[in-house]
């Protein structure tokens, strides 16, 4: 692919070819023989990029046939600010829209001239004809490919997403929802059902405690549930690290139930704390603070701004903070009580000898 974004004077385009891997970011190609061509440049709010690839007939697994009267070729455009950078290994953000096209590849051939761009720059301001699109260009000029300026290769414009959510659009909206629902559930609810238990007096508070766990639980299910359709679109990534982690902490989530169930009949019994309680305590403990981290490297993976992985980590960092606090502090407290009553007894005892 071709990828082209606003150099640092903000007066030409960057070109960073790069080859496409699966639902993950691209990343910059060495060695490629492709290069920008005097026309090239910034002007109207317009990027244009006249390309000549000298090493683009094979792209490692692929190959292009340039007798193709009717090759299919998709774009793709990010909105916002320019990226300004020279350097072609630049990270670059998920794209807001895209569409698709085809070229008549047979006229995107230079024959022996070294810029055809110029050449039919030239003829067309000497005849008066309207430009035609090009296959170098149009894959630089996102939203409106019939407006080039340039010569080789005829095709059809994209759709621009304008009217109707494109599949890139859906997958975007759906990775932005598992993300906010991942976030209430492994950074709010689960640490506050946890710090209630421990700040809360009153009699019920193990069905509080139960229905806010049951609850972020439930929104859990639902943001994996939409994490697996996006691993698995449109290329599976299930994989990768951030699914990897993420089901195995839904996996560990579901056994938390039933190791607070089993500790809580014992304890309405034996009054008294059980193994049960503390393998619940610490798997859960482990589990969230796994599903915390985790969630910071699916922002990184999702390729999110850097002021969005701050702001995460700070919210999840400071809410992390406080529950460990009231959960050392609950335990101290424990501790100590056990220990008044451990010499109580032993007092008693000495008493009665």
């Amino acid at each position: 692919m071709f990828i082209i974004y606003a150099d640092s004077k903000g007066s030409n385009v960057t070109l960073s070819p790069r080859a496409g891997e699966g639902h993950a970011p691209p990343k910059f190609t060495q060695g490629t023989q492709a290069f920008l061509l005097e026309g090239s440049g910034i002007a109207n709010g317009k990027m244009t990029a006249n390309v000549r690839c000298s090493s683009c007939l094979k792209w490692q697994d692929s190959t292009l046939d340039v007798t193709s009267t009717q090759s299919n070729w998709i774009w793709a455009a990010k909105d916002g600010s320019p990226m300004s950078s020279d350097s072609q290994g630049a990270n670059i953000e998920m794209h807001d829209s895209n569409g698709q096209l085809t070229f008549d590849l047979t006229r995107a051939r230079s024959g022996n001239s070294l810029n055809p761009f110029i050449a039919q720059a030239a003829t067309t301001a000497a005849t008066g004809a309207s430009p035609s699109t090009t296959a170098a260009s149009s894959e630089s000029d996102e939203s409106d490919s019939s407006d080039s300026g340039s010569a080789y290769g005829s095709g059809s414009s994209g759709d621009s997403g304008s009217q109707e959510e494109s599949p890139s659009s859906k997958l975007r909206n759906i990775l932005i929802a598992h993300g906010v629902i991942m976030s209430l559930a492994w950074v709010i609810f689960f640490p506050l059902g946890a710090i209630l238990i421990r700040t809360i007096s009153a009699r019920n508070v193990i069905h509080i405690h139960s229905i806010t766990q049951s609850f972020a639980y439930v929104l859990a299910v639902t943001g994996m549930g939409l994490g697996v359709y996006v691993a698995v679109n449109p290329e599976s990534v299930i994989d990768q690290y951030h699914p990897v982690i993420g089901l195995v902490v839904i996996g560990l989530a579901t056994i938390q139930p039933i190791l607070g169930s089993i500790h809580h009949r014992i304890y309405r019994t034996k009054r008294q704390r059980t193994w049960w309680a503390v393998a619940h305590v610490t798997l859960g403990r482990l589990v969230v603070t796994l599903a915390i981290i985790n969630g910071g490297l699916g922002l990184r993976m999702a390729e999110n701004t850097r002021a969005g992985e701050i702001v995460y980590g700070v919210v999840a960092g400071v809410i992390w903070l406080v529950w460990m606090a009231i959960a050392v502090r609950a335990e101290a407290k424990k501790y100590r009580a056990r220990g008044l009553v451990d010499g109580e007894k032993h007092i008693n005892g000495n008493d009665k000898s």
